[in-house]
């Protein structure tokens, strides 16, 4: 069978027909100019202004937003006196300057794509989502400076100006456009009150949310098709409208069709476990805080949300909560991270605790943690954390499994997949100790840079289950689609096995490997990975294993099989060995860069590095190893933590 029939075989068998036949009627559109007449250049004219009501946040009062600052040790204003100085923190990361003006603000959007700009689109879209709206908007409330209000209507009007209505790239994505609606609600709500909020500012917001959510609606098809946030978010997007704009008489439609696609994604994306449907630990989170914005919006109305959608939030809740690690806020870098933090209210982009609190306390009932700083957000919703039982029992999920004890935990990821994966991230394996994360997942960084940064993140060589022989255990169709999906499942123990999880890997069978992976505490402080690779039929197979180790960086030094890292407080020990004994080639990659050892001129760039956010890479330690060998095969891989 031919490469190109390979792949439209699985995309039919994987994706499905359906999510197909919605991208075709969107592609369609777009090369009719159907999309074209429905959403006019300067679209379509309103005969009247909508009036525009704002009550979805509840605004907390100064003195809880300054405790929160002081248990934060933050300084509540400094973000935003940086925007008001032109610059803004994109994903979370490094602040640079804040631009509303696409490259091509005079062409319509169906005419456009995300490769047709020199630079990652996304660093088109994120300034224009306004994130940057929450910290000003903060600030107002936090010291009632009329600067923060007068910033944010400068900067609206800018985005007015250069982007007329359905042209330029920050109309290409109906997604963009809803996301832009919350954080027009939020600024309508937390600048109500300024003397910088004219008539005609009101009437710029009222008629700004017509035209976006007239834009959701039309191209909802390519939503569909994707079957992902996207089609949450434009769902999502079509509520804010619907209740910002009660008595418009387009926002009943938007209201009917907004939570027809809400309660369809809900119950159709979240899988048994709570685990969401794009297998991404950034992802997961979009998706809980889009669903605690619908769930505040039933309350407002005085309604609540169905028991199945209230039981499928609530396990979702639960998987982040079981993916997190309590001591540091951070969780697992599993999947796509686009740096997307849709409300940053309560905590940085990396601490989980916030949206953990805020969706066990609306779906459960319970809070996670004791009251902390993370309870910020949870406020902005009408939630009350601190008045809930705390929960006690861990969460058991289906894809990932963890083994430890507080402080000192590693996590073992084995799925089967129903829904496209996003990483070749099977087998793959995390090491935590007293809230700093040794053994790395490394991210995502770009999806839209120049090669090689086109999203190769997610293939299996920046990962650290064992390669075989080069190959991909998965068809890599595009830059986001991945087929012939690499299975996985977890191996049941006794309960003296307690102290270690196993799983196998499917994905190499069709080159006639089998493959396993066991991971065993054996103290606290040490870990034990065995790998075994072994031929499905009785004569020996030969080929070349990769496995990487990707480790914080440090200090490091390497002697025989063994590395060592230095840490501020402890010293980190990885040592590899073979059964039976083969020659192997040790190298250390660090930011991309071979620092001992040979290696093959290109895979290198890819090594050595970890991204938090998107866009941002830091050094990192790539421990990497390569065997020659006739299979069957194990590598054994020691961890050692030392404290000083």
């Amino acid at each position: 069978m031919s490469d190109w029939w390979t792949k439209a075989y699985w995309l039919v068998k994987e994706v499905g027909f359906g999510s197909l036949f919605s991208l075709a009627v969107y592609r369609l559109g777009v090369r009719t100019g159907y999309y074209r007449w429905r959403t006019p250049v300067g679209g379509r004219k309103l005969t009247r202004f909508p009036a525009l009501q704002s009550n979805i946040f509840v605004i907390p009062d100064p003195v809880r937003l300054k405790e929160w600052d002081r248990l934060r040790g933050e300084d509540g204003i400094a973000e935003a006196e940086e925007i008001l100085a032109g610059r803004v923190r994109l994903f979370g990361g490094l602040s640079q300057p804040l631009c509303l003006k696409p490259p091509h603000p005079n062409l319509h959007w169906s005419v456009l794509n995300e490769q047709g700009v020199v630079e990652d689109i996304k660093q088109i879209w994120e300034p224009a989502r306004l994130g940057w709206v929450f910290p000003l908007g903060r600030a107002y409330r936090l010291t009632g400076d009329e600067r923060y209000a007068q910033s944010f209507w400068n900067y609206w009007e800018q985005f007015v100006q250069h982007n007329p209505v359905n042209c330029g790239e920050n109309w290409l994505s109906a997604q963009e456009a809803a996301l832009r609606l919350i954080g027009l609600g939020f600024a309508a709500q937390v600048f109500e009150t300024s003397a910088h909020f004219s008539q005609n500012r009101r009437q710029s917001i009222a008629e700004a949310i017509v035209h976006h959510a007239r834009r959701i609606e039309v191209t909802l098809s390519y939503a569909r098709a994707q079957n992902n946030n996207h089609l949450l978010s434009e769902a999502v997007g079509l509520l804010m409208a619907a209740q910002l704009l009660p008595d418009w008489p387009e926002a009943s439609r938007w209201r009917k069709t907004g939570w027809k696609w809400f309660e369809w994604a809900i119950t159709n994306q979240i899988e048994a476990d709570g685990e969401y449907i794009q297998h991404s630990v950034n992802y997961h989170r979009l998706m809980l805080t889009l669903g605690l914005l619908a769930y505040r919006i039933a309350q407002v109305q005085g309604a609540n949300l169905s028991g199945s959608v209230r039981e499928k939030l609530r396990l979702a809740a639960n998987w982040l909560r079981g993916v997190m690690d309590e001591t540091s806020g951070e969780a697992l870098h599993l999947g796509h991270h686009d740096g997307t933090h849709l409300i940053p209210l309560g905590g940085g982009i990396e601490d989980y605790r916030p949206i953990v609190q805020a969706a066990m306390a609306a779906f459960a009932g319970q809070r996670a943690f004791p009251a902390g700083a993370w309870d910020e957000f949870s406020c902005w919703l009408g939630l009350q954390p601190a008045e809930l039982p705390q929960v006690k029992s861990f969460p058991l999920l289906n894809g990932i499994k963890r083994l430890g004890a507080a402080g000192d935990w590693a996590s073992l990821r084995a799925h089967h997949f129903t829904s496209r994966p996003a990483h070749a991230d099977q087998l793959q394996v995390e090491l935590w100790w007293q809230g700093h994360r040794l053994v790395c997942d490394a991210g995502t960084y770009a999806y839209n840079l120049s090669p090689p940064w086109q999203n190769s993140l997610a293939q299996a060589e920046a990962h650290n289950a064992p390669v075989f022989n080069h190959q991909q255990p998965m068809l890599r169709a595009g830059k986001f689609l991945w087929l012939q999906w690499d299975q996985a499942q977890f191996l049941n123990h006794s309960e003296k096995q307690q102290n270690s999880i196993e799983a196998v890997r499917f994905g190499y069978r069709r080159w006639g490997i089998d493959q396993a992976r066991r991971v065993i505490w054996v103290k606290r402080g040490r870990w034990r990975i065995i790998d075994r690779l072994s031929p499905l039929r009785s004569d020996q197979a030969a080929g070349t294993v990769r496995l990487n180790w990707l480790l914080q960086d440090g200090e490091w030094k390497l002697a025989d099989n063994q590395l060592m890292v230095e840490y501020a407080n402890f010293d980190f020990q990885v040592r590899v060995t073979t059964q039976p004994l083969q020659k192997m080639k040790l190298r250390v990659v660090r930011a991309g860069r071979i620092v001992s050892g040979e290696g093959e001129e290109g895979l290198e760039s890819l090594l050595g590095w970890f991204s938090p956010t998107y866009l941002v890479r830091l050094p990192a330690v790539s421990f990497w190893i390569e065997v020659d060998a006739h299979l069957p095969l194990e590598l054994q891989t020691d961890f050692e933590i030392h404290p000083k």
